[in-house]
């Protein structure tokens, strides 16, 4: 069931020093109040409880939790914000408050029912300001995606795409850096030499061994890799082994040499791409540094958009300059950036590509160390060949780890380049094994060992590599095959989601704008394959498409779209809550375009529980009218230094503050106070008895003083009753006061004694009585023509125990 606010309470966040409530019992509410009254403390508390955060307090120089305590508040006293929801557990009271000299914060629910409430509804749109309103429209294309993925939890299903797409390329990468062809090829060329024919199926290469060692009469078969060890077990002697691991070694240092020598060209042509990559970068350093700026010139241009900043110099260093200007400029930059950021995305793939080549091959001559006889006196040779491979692979590995930033320049690719002179050492191990060969010729056992162990080392290593590749592209393939269903599916379900959005935010912004030139508004991805770059808002004016909004829309008409686009935000992703704060959103909207937008809200939102603040007077006198029929609460908020923020007394408050004020001798406190009631009073009694005066519109009507309903009540009491003709010196009295005269204006400063006050309110309260029941049982204690008797012609209380004669 989705969750709507029976009681707010508020109390020393902002501009509320005591208590503010609001006992909504989950109904909508109209709230008006003048500018620095403290509305927006309302909407500041909830941003702070759901997301602690507050948008328009989100600068650094600006410490939140101070900034949300009143300051009037004194140290001790805590300051809070208490919501009860239509469903009960999720109840909870969030509390700023000092700790050891800090200022802490805590929720006094602490049920996992609240916490996961609390999460699902940091997702959702409940508060809209207006500074906000144009967020969206004004974002760049990249921002927009962006904006609107996160909101629809796009953004979770990019980076898995992104996940999925790194992994790819990172396979990819890896097939072509261990140049498995070259490696296996190498191997293939010792079964040649050592068995006559390179196989790659098991069978075959039992029946060659088989034919091999028929001559020797063993008595058996080789049928496995299992047997092939056997037969070398009886091959092997003692003046064998030492001839057959030297071969060894000496076959696998050229197999590793002869495999770099025939990568010289692989590796140079990987170099050289890096190479051209390294230097764009390095001559255009200044641009590939600004990318570092991208989020900082981001900020930048949010401040302006949602005018954190509104003075006419740039939000950083304040020096003089248009906003517009400065704007405009922000946004060239971020496209330049941009694009410096593509180029910075090619040079890191071949960086990355460069250095995992050069790190393959100094493994791969490491893994020739590692052999007993690698640091034999007879391999020195040998192992200074490998040495100087290394230091020279290592050159590309520190050209590949090079800084671009480091203002150095690479070594050309010729000046890295491997030679033939580098790999002089293949000749003599090719010597010293054909001297061993030569050695070994007379016996034949020997020379079967070392060709059969030979064999099937290389055998076995072209299965690894096989394996090793197989593995590897069957991930490539399996992964390219999810990613592009992935991408398609993403596509499918942005595009779906986007065509039902862009419908709404459409249907709302027409019913705002009937009749008008703009058409079909909708939202466009932009981008190519499996990219999106952005999103723009398209609509059709006069049959074409166009785009941006900015182009033709009025302030009015962007301000339209920031309210549609909110609202099919809330219907679509508010799963959680039916209810929604709206900050004075139409401050810069035409006349029409204001009904038009309460319009909506009473049409099309009626199921949710809304609450409404506003500073414009004459919009709240049309709103007031329509949600009094729907049943809204309204109110009005006051702000006073000794209250702070509060709603509007009602005539009990008014009461109960002039009563106590009158006690303690308060005199500058009884004024307005005074004033509320008596005009309270005299609206409710000229109300009641159908008391008519002069017609005027909303607002002025609504103020009308006191001296005019009092004389047209007198009037009114000299044509219709004798009986209340006989109290008129009750009303006279109260009119012919030197204190009437003073509150007949609402701004009039006045000075009056504390006896002349005392003297006042008593005159108010028997002028009160006569029209008000004092019978504590009456229901409905207001003497009124909706109580007429029609028999005894008489105007009366409910109980009929007060009562006068009338005539209608």
């Amino acid at each position: 069931m989705p969750i709507k606010i029976k009681q707010l309470h508020i109390s020393g966040l902002r501009g509320v020093q005591e208590q503010f409530a609001l006992n909504l019992g989950e109904k909508s509410i109209l709230l008006y109040g003048d500018n620095g009254t403290g509305k927006s403390s309302i909407s500041d508390a909830l941003e702070w409880y759901y997301t602690d955060a507050v948008s328009h307090l989100g600068s650094q120089e600006i410490d939140l939790k101070d900034a949300l305590r009143n300051a009037y508040l004194s140290g001790e006293k805590e300051s809070s914000i208490k919501i009860n929801y239509s469903k009960p557990v999720i109840n909870a009271e969030r509390k700023l408050y000092y700790k050891k000299g800090k200022l802490v914060t805590e929720f006094s629910n602490d049920t996992t029912d609240f916490a996961e409430y609390l999460e699902r509804s940091r997702k959702e749109n409940l508060l809209l300001r207006y500074q906000f309103l144009r967020d969206f429209v004004d974002q760049t294309k990249s921002d927009k995606l962006k904006n609107l993925s996160d909101i629809i939890g796009f953004s979770e299903v990019t980076k898995a795409k992104e996940v999925l797409k790194k992994s790819f390329n990172f396979i990819k990468a890896e097939i072509k850096n261990q140049n498995f062809e070259n490696q296996i090829n190498t191997q293939k060329t010792t079964l040649i030499e050592k068995i006559g024919a390179a196989f790659s199926q098991e069978a075959n290469l039992f029946e060659k061994i088989n034919e091999t060692i028929a001559p020797l009469c063993l008595g058996f078969t080789v049928g496995s890799m299992a047997d092939i060890d056997n037969v070398l077990a009886k091959l092997k002697t003692p003046a064998s082994s030492k001839f057959v691991n030297e071969l060894r070694f000496l076959e696998t240092c050229q197999a590793s040499l002869t495999d770099l020598e025939k990568e010289v060209d692989f590796i140079d042509t990987e170099y050289t791409k890096y190479h051209v990559e390294f230097n764009k970068i390095a001559d255009d350093v200044g641009s590939i540094m600004q990318t570092y700026l991208a989020e900082l010139l981001k900020v930048g241009n949010d401040v302006i958009v949602k005018k954190f900043h509104k003075d006419e110099s740039c939000p950083l260093c304040l020096q003089p300059k248009n906003l517009t200007d400065l704007q405009a400029e922000i946004n060239v930059r971020l496209q330049e950036i941009g694009e410096a950021a593509k180029k910075k995305a090619v040079f890191d793939s071949s960086k990355t590509s460069m250095v995992a080549i050069a790190a393959e091959r100094i493994k791969r001559l490491d893994a020739l160390a590692t052999d007993l006889l690698y640091k034999d006196l007879a391999n020195s040779k040998i192992s200074k060949a490998v040495a100087g491979l290394k230091v020279k692979i290592g050159l590309y590995q520190k050209a590949a780890l090079e800084k671009v930033t480091s203002g150095n320049r690479l070594s050309d690719a010729s000046s890295l380049k491997l030679h033939a002179a580098d790999f002089l050492e293949n000749v003599d191990i090719a010597a010293r094994i054909s001297k061993i060969k030569t050695a070994i010729a007379s016996d034949n056992t020997t020379v079967l060992y070392a060709n059969i162990s030979a064999a099937k080392d290389a055998f076995m290593k072209i299965k690894n590599f096989e394996e090793d590749r197989e593995k590897l592209e069957k991930q490539k393939n399996s992964l390219e095959i999810i990613f592009n269903e992935f991408v398609k599916k993403q596509k499918e379900g942005l595009q779906n989601f986007i065509d039902t959005f862009s419908g709404t935010i459409n249907d709302y912004y027409q019913y705002m704008n009937p009749g008008e030139l703009f058409e079909k508004i909708r939202i466009v991805t932009i981008g190519e394959d499996d990219e999106l770059n952005g999103i723009t808002i398209e609509y059709k004016y006069k049959g074409e498409w166009v785009s941006p909004p900015q182009k033709y829309f009025s302030e009015s008409h962007l301000n339209c779209f920031g309210i549609s686009f909110f609202l099919a935000s809330v219907v679509a992703f508010n799963k959680e809550n039916k209810f929604l704060i709206l900050d004075d959103i139409i401050s810069s909207f035409d006349t029409n375009h204001r009904k038009k937008f309460a319009d909506l809200l009473f049409d099309k939102f009626s199921e949710y529980q809304i609450v409404l603040l506003t500073h414009e007077e004459q919009w709240f006198q049309y709103v007031r009218q329509i949600a009094k029929k729907k049943g809204w609460l309204i109110n009005e908020i006051k702000w006073t230094e000794i209250k702070g923020t509060h709603l509007s007394e009602s005539p009990d408050d008014l009461k109960e503050i002039i009563e106590y004020n009158l006690a303690n001798g308060n005199v500058t406190l009884l004024g307005n106070p005074i004033r509320k009631y008596l005009e309270h009073i005299l609206k409710k009694i000229c109300l009641n008895l159908e008391v008519k005066l002069s017609f005027k519109y909303n607002e002025v009507n609504e103020k009308r003083m006191p001296d005019e309903m009092i004389n047209e009540l007198k009037s009114k009491i000299n044509k219709a009753s004798a009986e209340l003709k006989v109290n008129l010196p009750i009303i006279d009295k109260l009119s012919s006061s030197s204190v009437f005269g003073n509150l007949l204006s609402h701004d009039n400063p006045f000075d009056p004694k504390l006896g002349d006050l005392k003297a006042f309110w008593a005159d108010i309260i028997a002028f009160e009585k006569l029209f008000h029941c004092q019978n504590k049982e009456c229901k409905k204690p207001d003497v009124s023509l909706r109580n007429y008797d029609t028999v005894a012609k008489n105007i009366r209380c409910g109980c009929d125990t007060t009562k006068y004669d009338w005539k209608n």
